[in-house]
């Protein structure tokens, strides 16, 4: 069975009907997915837990600072 939809509803309206749904979801967003992909998986049992950065995101986090760290240096920018 087809509903039909019988009130014309704006753009703005969707958007902040959207903007709340996703406020009142904190399993959802941007910010969630990168801190998910950045950092070690949080703990079931301790949500107050910090969650420690993965190695291999410190490890590229490094070489990207020690390259910066050398343009700057050999550039003659500091």
């Amino acid at each position: 069975m087809l509903h039909t939809v019988t009130k014309a509803v704006s753009s703005k309206g969707v958007y902040s009907t959207l903007k709340q749904y996703l406020g009142t979801r904190p399993d959802l967003g941007i910010w969630k997915g990168i801190c998910d992909a950045v950092l070690e998986p949080a703990n079931p049992f301790d949500s107050k837990a910090k969650r420690a950065p993965r190695r291999w995101f410190a490890f590229f986090a490094l070489i990207a600072a020690i390259l910066l760290g050398c343009f700057i240096y050999f550039n003659d920018l500091f």
